[in-house]
């Protein structure tokens, strides 16, 4: 079990701590929503010596707004969140990631356990619980068939577009679109928020892990190069727009669709 032996502080050759480091990688990527200080400290010390990358957030707010930005592949959530209700938590991020949820949480009575399991939570821990079965639960969730790679088809019909993040297949007026992987990524992130305005700190960290402003500033020329190839007029643009202060947005349009988990279709209609 988790005791005061699994001290912090202690160097770790595997996972990274990415609240801690600006660089890219192809470990998992771990999101740890809990109000103690202490507890994540040792969960992040356990999934880091597990090759896990790590996150944390200590309020409902922060645990929301990093799903979005950080787009992590599981998510360990406490139900005992000091400024929002834990269940409240759970649906505001279910709106932003399909990745799998696990609950955490000194909650061990059969009613809430029931409760977190027919909300859509892939599992339910109890605390205290030993580290090897955190990991080997993670890791269950995370390798469920077709889960991590969820086809999520977005299609902008009034701009002849069609973005498939899973292929990472663009369609452009019936011609497919090769982009650099840097580029899609930019696209895809505006793709998975459309019609809201994405800030440049968190298109930066979702594409590079990184949120200095030399690598805002690229954001700028890759959105340059994207509208060369998706705009009719790339000067006056209609799909990619921009706002100083906001970020960038897809314009959504009458028809614009989006589909996931092998054609469930989700309609978005604006005037």
């Amino acid at each position: 079990m988790i005791t005061s032996a699994h001290r912090t502080g202690i160097p770790v050759a595997h996972g990274k701590d990415l609240d801690n480091v600006e660089t890219e990688n192809p470990h998992k990527r771990i999101l740890i929503i809990d109000d103690e200080i202490e507890t994540i400290n040792l969960v992040k010390y356990i999934l880091m010596d597990a090759g896990m990358d790590v996150i944390s957030a200590t309020t409902g707010d922060e645990a929301i707004k990093k799903t979005a930005q950080t787009i992590p592949d599981a998510i360990l959530l406490d139900l005992m969140i000091p400024d929002m209700d834990g269940w409240k938590v759970y649906d505001e991020i279910r709106k932003t990631t399909n990745a799998p949820v696990i609950i955490i949480s000194g909650l061990s009575g059969k009613e809430y356990v029931v409760r977190g399991l027919r909300s859509g939570a892939e599992d339910y821990i109890s605390k205290p619980f030993y580290p090897s079965e955190l990991v080997a639960r993670i890791n269950r969730v995370t390798q469920h068939p077709g889960r991590m790679h969820l086809s999520q088809i977005f299609r902008f019909p009034a701009f002849g577009l069609m973005i498939d993040s899973n292929t990472r297949e663009v369609t452009y007026e019936d011609k497919v679109i090769v982009l650099p992987v840097r580029e899609f990524k930019v696209l895809a992130a505006l793709a998975r928020r459309p019609g809201h305005w994405v800030d440049l700190g968190t298109i930066a960290f979702e594409v590079w892990n990184d949120t200095q402003t030399r690598v805002q500033n690229r954001i700028k020329y890759l959105v340059f190069l994207l509208r060369s190839q998706l705009e009719k007029d790339p000067r006056n643009p209609r799909l990619i727009l921009s706002r100083e202060g906001l970020g960038y947005k897809l314009a959504v349009s009458p028809g614009f669709e989006h589909l996931k988990e092998g054609g469930d279709a989700r309609l978005n209609l604006t005037g």
